[in-house]
């Protein structure tokens, strides 16, 4: 299977999954997943991908420690959504998010991210753990029309000059 054909197939069983809870209805599943442009969303997926550690600390000054952990997923990965699950605000803020990642083998994975940030990114911690539930089934209240809108939105007004090209 290419990686056109795992991508689609990876949005037809989220949006499945949505069926069977009773989220959707299998037109408005079918519709949602016909608006996705899978194509040209492959091509970002592939341009965006990024490794993801299960730890990272940084700074912006010179002699900071910067440090990165193991590498939470052991293949490149695109965040797809985030929302923010607790937020406390002080002169240090520290935040706990849901993260969708899209992996390179086009697999979806939901990850927790506990952020602390002090000096407006002048120094950061993040830890990242994978969270063991499907995703709809995971705490990660996911819109699938909005994730289809975001999704739609990240592939943009795109020119055949400016744009890499990824095979299949």
């Amino acid at each position: 299977m290419d990686a056109y054909e795992a991508l689609k197939e990876t949005f037809d069983d989220l949006f499945q999954q949505a069926v069977e809870e009773g989220c959707y209805t299998e037109d408005e599943a079918a519709e949602l997943v016909e608006s996705l442009d899978v194509y040209s969303l492959l091509q970002v997926v592939r341009h965006n991908a990024t490794t993801v550690y299960s730890y990272i600390t940084q700074g912006r000054q010179e002699r900071s420690f910067n440090y990165r952990g193991e590498d939470l997923f052991r293949q490149k990965a695109t965040l797809l959504y985030e929302e923010t699950d607790q937020v406390t605000m002080e002169i240090v803020v520290a935040t706990r998010t849901l993260e969708l990642w899209l992996l390179e083998d086009m697999s979806l994975a939901v990850v927790s991210c506990v952020s602390v940030n002090y000096d407006h990114d002048g120094y950061i911690t993040q830890y990242r753990t994978i969270k063991d539930t499907p995703v709809i089934d995971s705490e990660l209240c996911l819109d699938l029309g909005e994730l289809v809108e975001d999704l739609n939105g990240l592939c943009g007004p795109v020119y055949e000059h400016t744009q890499p090209v990824y095979e299949p």
